[in-house]
């Protein structure tokens, strides 16, 4: 009976206790090694500037986990352990971007 009445507790006050929300996979990934969920994104990030004028790239150093994690808006698209948080998301280019997504 106590364990029925907890839950019910957790389902009306705590959104998402309990919920079956994935986690993220956390499968390894590249530039080129996509995610395989679309729900997922490799949070690799790297700014590139234009090539100097003997055509080499100009990249800073990468950022990142190279994994797969899932994209969020708040911490209610999480999983258990997680949390959205925000984080500079740059595909090789000079445009500075920022995404949300759900870290461990």
């Amino acid at each position: 009976m106590r364990l029925t009445v907890l839950s019910l507790l957790c389902l009306m006050f705590t959104p998402g206790c309990g919920s079956d929300v994935p986690k993220s996979s956390l499968a390894a990934c590249s530039f080129t090694d996509k995610c395989a969920s679309a729900e997922e994104v490799c949070y690799v990030s790297q700014v590139c500037g234009p090539p100097a004028s003997n055509g080499e790239s100009l990249c800073q150093q990468e950022t990142g986990d190279r994994k797969c994690h899932r994209r969020c808006q708040d911490d209610d698209a999480c999983g258990s352990g997680e949390s959205c948080e925000t984080v500079r998301w740059v595909q090789r280019t000079d445009i500075l971007t920022d995404t949300t997504l759900c870290i461990k």
